[in-house]
């Protein structure tokens, strides 16, 4: 009660003050001409008609407040007055008074209760000719006066009760859409067991409020000590990476700066620990990094390395995900909006999907993606990518909302302009409203819009002798029209400003959705001025910019940054004349890439080429150079898609005679669009880059080894052909000089040989013998142990083992005489398993596993993943203990993800999560409560074989749970359908035969799986497909057993035979220590 009765007793104040400023202004207009307060004279404008609301005429209760004023004036006043009796009906010069000042205040501010507020003109009695003559002999003082008005202007602008309160507009209409949107952040935030990811995709036509219902969440998420960040991606650059991303990144990264040093230094130390390189690559595209590291902080390996583009693509998946957790750990949770996702380039979205799909981040992540419904369909890349995101939402690896906005409705119209002209009655505002939403359909920014233009207009405005909003329905329904296209609108509000400002506003939307002060000042001064004739007056960017940030144009976003209000005015500014063509952006854009200084053409890099590449033109050498720069630029970040495009478009700016004058940068540029494409899957299009570069015979092998490399991969990957593809290889190292096969026919030969004399001489390497070693430094040794290691896999791929041992056996030859290498640790454990599967020594494998993690040590974190995992599965699971692989399997997968190696650091997975607990005969509930946190990072990696082997041993685990019944003993189930796969790989088949093995045994089915031991299984099974791999020992040791039960129960003597050979393996590996 007390607090309403002060709410009605402040209300009655106000009504008071309200008419006494009322009666001084109606005082005021019976006054006579002359009036000097402080010295100071005002000269105005000629009167307008009166003001009115919908009906043009003041309201009965306004005349009463008007009459029912006290009239008492002073003497002067009176005198004053008088002077005005004889009126020249022919001289309607009006006078108005700076009056303002005095009347709001005592002390002569301007603060009152109108705060910061001046007055309409008001019209006042025509003067007598006495008048006029004693005026006459004032008009030498007008020039004067007239240079003052300045000040009553300037008081004028700086008031906020005669304005659209635009500003401050609230979410209106939109209170189903808040709740949701607040819904999932409250699930985020009490999210458990690692359920602390949320997607919401916020929907609905330009201009309908979608980044403003996103932002609607900023108190509530930093209210409880959370990080909210956004990134806006353009459509005038559609090609470049991350960029909204990126922006994301960084605002996330500036918020530590209020950080206490403790908190910043504690995240600086988690990074160098966990992704030192990684932060470094990122720093590329996020420079706010710095926060935490400098450069000093970049250090490079001694060995010299070629990273594939997949292995790329993986380690910035990695950098990205770790970055998240470790900024993660220092917010009670991080909402990311990234808005206007249809114009996002695919390599954001990718990083969109790994972020929500990491599994191993604890901390609680929600992504709001913004995005215009009407320019998503079925061929864009965000629909695709937004299929795949529903598929690991009903997965339950996240969660996904879909929040769409509608136009508003006629109510919700209503309430909008009542909030903007503080009026709270909707009957007053109605027919307006129901004008304005014939006329906007009621998208809430073009509502917006169109207010502003009936304000500027005068066809709204502000009676400040009424103190109210008035406004002819009649009026603006008959000179307004109904349109869809708010782009008018602001360009005819643009149109409006100085010429000057409207080139400004051109040059700075070429320039993007936000762009930097520094770089419009250089284009203003040195191409403006010097190409337009532009600038003639003395307004400089700082002062044009302040106007389009005081009408709203474009807002601040950072030191030195602004940005476009909505990429709708940015488009109006685009098309405010036809200066703007592609062939002025393209020159814009050279003059840029001519102009700028190294640090800063690095900086806009991608800006610049997409304005140079709006130009259509054919030959231009220069625009190739900028290409290949920003194609390699877009590589080195693992942009392919973008890469490819900048690729593309600098090949087709070549000269005609481009290998004879232009060599080097013809090849760099095929070679660099061929990967790109070849990534990307885009087979035909690299294969056609391979082959003009192939067929010319002026280039030396060095120039087209990574084109044949690249052709001998998608010969096996691509068109499965595998023997040929090794063949090829053949033929690569031949065109190198080495030629090491004796012949086809006597390869296993050969390799025997190889093998024997090897082994003695590496029984005779010790281990610090290593740190002793230099690291290889011929150009041709590498790309020839390049060429081996691929070799490696594309042989054992084809299945043809004995080539295969035998390009082991070449690179630890080349590593013993020429120096390290980075393929040298993973071959030396390959040859430690070659050891241990061809002669069974077990010491001579350990001391080459040995060997292998000492080179590993100096190679550092690169192909970590190979050399544990061939290590450990062939080598040390039949020398160590089993439970000693789960730590060097589990540090094989997490440096090979950081590594960017899917294959190797996948089997370290498997291994540790799947085969080793089975192996050790842990529970099987334990081991399946992994299966739902590693699955999806098998999907991810896109392993077919491992995904299989997961899948395969899932469902073997769960029908081991199962009753014993029919249906359990066959694979068929909610993780896998035998039934419906296609697959023939020998892990897959092995693995299918194991698991079937393993649910008849543990079912009593020895008699079935005796027959399908002797039947379909014959020479298929698990030992003898995937040889030494670890499972191979319990396949081998329950087979036996299935071998004794059968003899046990038929006394025949095939089956006896079969489980006596089983046994005397077994104590083979008993005798050679296999724990």
């Amino acid at each position: 009660r007390r607090q309403q009765y002060h709410n009605r007793h402040h209300h009655l104040i106000a009504q008071i003050a309200l008419s006494n400023v009322v009666y001084c202004l109606e005082v005021l207009s019976t006054m006579s001409k002359e009036l000097i307060i402080e010295n100071e004279l005002i000269v105005s404008h000629p009167p307008r008609q009166k003001d009115s609301e919908a009906s043009g005429e003041l309201t009965e209760a306004d005349n009463t407040l008007v009459q029912e004023q006290p009239t008492a004036t002073t003497a002067s006043e009176s005198t004053m007055s008088e002077g005005w009796k004889d009126q020249d009906e022919e001289d309607n010069s009006i006078i108005t008074f700076d009056v303002g000042r005095k009347l709001l205040s005592k002390d002569g501010s301007s603060s009152s209760l109108i705060s910061q507020n001046s007055f309409n003109k008001i019209p006042s009695p025509q003067p007598s000719r006495t008048s006029s003559l004693r005026m006459s002999s004032r008009l030498s003082e007008i020039t004067i006066v007239e240079t003052r008005s300045s000040r009553a202007d300037k008081l004028l602008e700086e008031l906020t009760i005669n304005k659209l309160k635009i500003s401050s507009l609230d979410l209106i209409g939109r209170d189903k859409e808040k709740s949701i949107l607040q819904g999932c952040f409250q699930r985020l935030c009490q999210g458990k067991d690692g359920d602390v990811h949320e997607l919401v995709f916020i929907k609905g036509y330009s201009g309908i409020g979608k980044s403003v219902l996103a932002r609607s969440l900023q108190k509530e998420v930093e209210a409880s000590s959370g990080g909210f960040v956004s990134g806006k991606y353009e459509f005038t650059a559609t090609d470049e990476p991350y960029s909204g991303v990126a922006q994301a990144f960084g605002r996330l990264c500036n918020k530590f700066q209020d950080f206490p040093s403790e908190t910043r230094d504690k995240i600086a130390s988690a990074i160098r620990e966990n992704m030192k390189e990684e932060a470094l690559m990122l720093m590329s595209m996020i420079p706010e990094i710095s926060v935490f590291l400098d450069c000093d902080d970049a250090h490079s390996s001694s060995l010299h390395s070629s990273i594939s583009m997949g292995r790329e693509h993986e380690r910035w998946k990695y950098a990205f995900r770790t970055f998240t957790r470790i900024l993660g750990s220092a917010f009670s949770s991080i909402v990311m909006v990234l808005d206007d996702l249809q114009w996002a380039d695919i390599s954001s979205l990718e990083i969109l999907d790994y972020l929500l799909s990491d599994v191993q981040n604890p901390h609680a992540l929600m992504i709001v993606g913004c995005f215009r419904s009407n320019e998503v369909d079925e061929n864009s890349i965000l629909f695709n990518r937004i299929q795949t995101l529903q598929g690991k939402h009903q997965r339950g690896i996240f969660r996904l909302t879909d929040i769409e906005l509608q136009n508003c409705d006629v109510g919700s119209v209503n309430k909008i302009i009542m909030s903007m002209m503080g009026i709270d009655d909707e009957s007053k505002t109605r027919e307006l409203a129901e004008v304005c939403f014939k006329r906007t359909l009621g998208n809430p920014f073009f509502l917006i819009e169109f207010m502003r233009m009936l304000d500027a207009e005068g066809f709204v405005k502000f009676n400040l002798g009424l103190l109210k909003w008035v406004w002819e329905v009649a009026e603006i329904e008959d000179v307004t029209m109904s349109t869809d296209n708010v782009v008018d609108l602001l360009k005819s509000r643009m149109k409006k400003l100085s010429n000057d400002v409207q080139l400004l506003l051109q040059y700075a939307a070429c320039l993007g959705a936000s762009f930097s002060i520094t770089i419009l000042d250089f284009i203003w001064n040195e191409h403006a001025r010097g190409t337009l004739g532009a600038g003639e007056a003395d307004d400089n960017v700082d002062s044009m910019m302040k106007i389009a940030q005081g009408i709203q144009l474009v807002e601040s976003c950072g030191s030195n940054e602004l940005r476009w209000v909505h990429d709708k005015v940015q488009e109006a500014a685009l098309s405010l004349s036809h200066l703007v063509t592609p062939s002025f952006q393209c020159r814009l854009g050279m003059f840029l890439y001519q102009g700028l200084d190294p640090s800063q053409l690095e900086k806009h890099l991608f800006d610049v080429a997409d304005l140079v590449n709006k130009g259509r033109g054919t030959g231009l050498l220069d625009v190739a150079v900028l290409n290949l720069q920003t194609a390699k630029k877009a590589r080195k970040i693992a942009a392919l898609q973008s890469a490819a495009k900048y690729a593309d478009f600098g090949i087709g700016q070549l000269p005609t005679d481009k290998w004879t004058l232009h060599r080097e940068l013809t090849l760099q540029l095929y070679s660099l669009g061929a990967e790109m494409e070849y990534a990307l899957g885009h087979i035909d299009k690299a294969e056609e880059y391979i082959d003009i570069i192939l067929n010319r015979k002026d280039l030396t092998a060095m120039e087209t080894l990574p084109l044949k490399k690249m052709k001998a991969q998608i010969l096996a990957t691509a068109h499965l052909r595998w023997h040929e593809a090794c063949d090829y290889g053949l033929v690569i190292l031949k065109d190198l000089g080495y030629n090491f096969v004796w012949s086809r026919s006597l390869i296993p030969i050969q390799m025997l040989m190889a093998i024997k004399k090897l082994a003695k001489r590496v029984k005779k390497v010790k281990v610090e013998d290593v740190d002793s070693m230099h690291v290889i430094q011929d150009k041709k040794q590498r790309a020839v142990i390049d060429i081996l290691k691929l070799m490696k896999h594309l042989t054992y791929s084809a299945n043809t083992l004995p080539l295969c041992f035998l390009c082991v056996c070449k690179v630890i030859e080349m590593t013993l005489d020429h120096g390290i290498s980075l393929c040298s640790a993973d071959c030396f454990a390959t040859f430690g398993g070659v050891l241990m599967f061809l002669f069974k020594d077990h010491a001579a494998a350990s001391h080459v596993c040995d060997l292998a993690f000492a080179f590993q040590k100096r190679s550092g974190r690169r192909h970590i993943a190979d050399t544990m995992h061939g290590a450990w599965a062939f080598v040390l699971v039949q020398i160590k203990p089993l439970h000693e692989g789960l730590n060097l399997t589990m540090e094989g997968y997490s440096q090979g993800v950081r590594d960017g190696d899917p294959l190797d650091s996948t089997n370290c997975l498997i291994n540790r999560f799947v085969l080793l607990p089975y192996m050790m005969g842990r529970s099987l509930d334990s081991i399946m409560k992994e299966f739902s946190k590693i699955a999806p990072q098998l999907e991810e990696s896109g392993i077919t074989n491992n995904i299989l082997t997961l899948k395969v041993w899932w469902q073997m685990m769960l029908n081991l749970q199962s009753p014993p019944m029919e249906t359990a003993k066959r694979l068929e189930g909610d993780q896998f359908r035998q039934s419906e796969e296609t697959a023939e790989s020998n892990m897959y088949v092995g693995n299918v035969n194991l698991a079937i093995g393993e649910l008849l045994l543990f079912f009593g089915e020895h008699e079935e799986r005796a027959k399908r031991l002797l039947g379909e299984e014959k020479g298929k099974t698990y030992s003898e497909l995937v040889q030494g791999y670890p499972p191979h020992g319990i396949e081998t040791f329950h087979r036996g057993i299935t071998w004794f039960a059968m003899a046990q129960k038929t006394g025949k003597r095939a089956y006896k035979s079969r489980a006596i050979k089983i046994r005397k393996e077994i104590a083979k590996w008993v005798e050679k220590g296999n724990p």
